[in-house]
């Protein structure tokens, strides 16, 4: 009898769950599918010039080359863009800690007329770009040997938190003010201006020539031997206090803004050569995003795009995962011969395209877009080539909005329930159960349609949390 009642209990509790599933099944068969959102974004380099101003010392024609750039993203479909404001321990912004960068007018300090860090993230919102503040955390200054001299030592930055090696000096990354100073800095800039996001490159402990040592066993042991069996240990606190720390000042201060890094491909070369403990931070949730630099072309080897990315998707945690691609290195003669062509590029996004964890990609760097060398374009055109929304990234589950309602069509024009402080996605639908084509989004709570259709309108988030569909309309 006990037999009977267990077997009737679990052909009862099958069918529930059959009923369930077909339940799910028919909601999701009877409206139209969304599109995968993912964030598009393209590196802007400012170290040395490179990307920008590239030697341009008047505002008026470095406004227009920044627009030039943001023109070229949108009519791309790009969404984002990772502006690095502070390369080399200096500002592209009035601040407190460090004096404003040389690149803007030639000489180190000058101010350059205009607030920069505003301009630059404004324009970009008038686009639906997102803005993400770039920052190099340690380095201060560079040289091509010992025999010359590093840039004089910018006078709001103390010396005595500096340590000089034969090409690099830096932020010492053991001196508990250097961190707390990092911290500071992500604060006063997520304070001061409406940022989307903190993003932090692959820069942290450098990479040194092979007769260099790091000599910092007398900070080992000031700080670091009581607490840590090996100097190396040592190390990756010093950056894990950072790394940690900036969060915790962004939840403190905006918890809206997205933290990113962009770690080297190769994680042994983060672990023992950076101190970066990338999945220390992914495991603890230290971090919102990760993009891992895959400069490298598609294959089978471990060193491969396809290997790497393929380790990135297993040992990326509590992150988003994106992925940085080298696009510099496509029509470089020396980077081998699977960059002379567009191919391989087109092959590097498919595969990336069959890892469900991939929710976007960024491209290193502006200035190649424009160059388009070996035709990249045409491929950036075929991957981007339907607009999409960016993705939730935030640290908790997403807060939905509610759906538009009263939607109703006059003519061309589509219009809802106005809710402040949303923006609206109008969707085109292609059939019940088939992905729709996202065609525009709005502040305003009508859109003109261009063509004959079903139609559809949802609600987006500060945080680009999506509400439900609202009601099909028929034009």
């Amino acid at each position: 009898m006990k037999y009977l009642k267990y077997l009737f209990l679990v052909v009862f509790i099958g069918l529930v769950a059959s009923c369930s599933d077909d339940d799910n099944d028919a909601v999701n068969e009877n409206r139209p599918l969304l599109p995968k959102k993912e964030l598009r974004g393209v590196w802007v380099a400012t170290a040395w010039g490179i990307d920008w101003p590239m030697g341009d010392y008047n505002a008026d024609t470095q406004k227009q080359k920044y627009i030039d750039y943001l023109d070229l993203f949108a009519e791309n479909n790009i969404n984002a863009v990772f502006f690095q404001i502070r390369g080399m321990a200096d500002m592209f912004y009035d601040s407190q800690y460090e004096s404003w960068s040389k690149n803007l007018t030639g000489i180190a300090g000058q101010n350059p007329g205009y607030d920069v860090l505003k301009f630059l993230v404004e324009e970009a919102h008038k686009r639906g770009i997102q803005f993400h503040a770039w920052l190099n955390p340690y380095r201060i200054s560079t040289r091509v040997s010992k025999a010359d001299k590093f840039a004089e030592l910018d006078s709001k930055i103390p010396a005595e938190l500096t340590k000089d090696y034969e090409k690099i000096r830096i932020y010492n990354p053991a001196l508990p003010e250097v961190q707390t100073r990092i911290v500071n800095i992500v604060k006063e800039i997520i304070a001061k201006y409406d940022v989307d996001g903190i993003h932090l490159d692959d820069y942290f402990y450098p990479s040194l020539e092979a007769s260099e040592k790091l000599n910092d066993e007398l900070e080992y042991d000031t700080y670091g031997k009581e607490q840590f069996a090996s100097i190396e240990d040592f190390r990756r606190n010093n950056v894990n206090v950072v790394v940690k720390n900036i969060q915790k000042a962004i939840m403190d201060t905006r918890p809206d803004v997205i933290y990113s890094i962009s770690p080297a491909g190769n994680n042994t070369n983060n672990y023992n050569t950076l101190f970066a403990d990338v999945v220390k931070w992914s495991q603890e949730g230290w971090v919102d995003v990760i993009i891992p630099q895959l400069y490298t072309t598609t294959g089978v080897s471990e060193t491969s795009f396809n290997q790497r990315l393929y380790w990135w998707s297993q040992f990326t945690y509590k992150n988003s995962l994106m992925v940085g691609y080298g696009i510099y290195k496509f029509g470089d003669p020396t980077a081998g011969e699977k960059f002379q062509t567009a191919e391989d590029l087109l092959k590097q996004f498919e595969f990336a395209g069959t890892k469900y964890k991939v929710q976007g990609s960024v491209l290193y760097r502006a200035q190649n877009l424009v160059e388009n060398k070996v035709g990249i374009m045409d491929v950036i055109k075929q991957v981007y080539k339907k607009p999409v929304l960016l993705p939730y990234l935030g640290r908790n589950a997403a807060e939905l909005p509610a759906a538009p309602t009263d939607v109703k069509l006059n003519g061309t024009n589509l219009s809802w329930s106005a809710v402040p402080n949303l923006r609206y996605a109008v969707y085109k639908s292609n059939g019940i159960g088939q992905v729709a084509d996202l065609v525009g989004v709005t502040q305003e709570a009508s859109f003109q349609l261009a063509s004959k259709g079903a139609y559809f309108v949802t609600a987006i988030s500060s945080n680009n949390a999506e509400s439900e569909l609202s009601k099909l309309v028929t034009y």
